[in-house]
């Protein structure tokens, strides 16, 4: 099976690309995109790594809302769910049913509780929106509302961690270890100055 072009690093998916590569998919990565514009938010084309590929994910400024996997046949909606807006959606009551569902089935992997949710038909759609909409009752509950700016940039590249400092993020550098061994002195040492020797008799 031929490798598909979302997972080249060097590919530049264009709308034009997308609909040739998700072929029958295609009306419905629209339909999706339509729905979540309405929501303000807009799609910004991200390289998730070599197994994912390019996909769109969808952010309130550096928060990200959601995303859409284009590689998986259906097409495959994200929704992160950390502890703080998972406190608002254990109570929020504007979830569908199936929307809560997808919420309660999915365990926790870390820090996240990452939905899954196909879009293969309508009602998959509808869910993944309504779990959308729910976190986005959350984060307005915490003064975070999607911007009436303009879109993101079309295209960003995951940001490289080459730069960074030794040891791991958020720590500090890693201490060089003291040699095993002392070098020999060579003379009296630093704090016996030549006037501290001479004053001793030993110059």
């Amino acid at each position: 099976m031929a490798k598909s072009p979302l997972k080249d690093k060097d590919f530049l998916p264009d709308d034009a690309a997308l609909e040739k590569i998700l072929g029958n998919r295609w009306p419905r990565y629209l339909q999706t995109v339509t729905m979540l514009k309405e929501r303000k938010l807009h799609p910004e084309m991200y390289w998730y790594g070599p197994s994912s590929g390019w996909a769109p994910r969808f952010c309130i400024g550096e928060v990200t809302v959601c995303g859409v996997y284009l590689a998986q046949k259906p097409l495959m909606g994200l929704v992160g769910v950390g502890d703080k807006v998972g406190s608002y959606l254990d109570r929020d009551e504007q979830l569908s049913p199936r929307a809560r569902n997808l919420y309660e089935m999915t365990p926790k992997k870390g820090p996240l509780r990452w939905i899954e949710a196909q879009l293969a038909t309508r009602g998959d759609l509808e869910a993944f929106v309504s779990l959308v909409d729910g976190k986005l009752r959350a984060l307005a509950a915490e003064g975070i509302f999607p911007s009436d700016g303009p879109p993101p940039p079309r295209i960003r590249r995951r940001e490289s961690t080459s730069k960074s400092k030794p040891g791991k993020p958020g720590r500090k550098p890693t201490k060089a270890a003291e040699p095993a061994e002392k070098p020999i002195q060579i003379g009296p040492p630093r704090k016996y100055t030549p006037e501290v020797l001479a004053a001793a008799g030993r110059g």
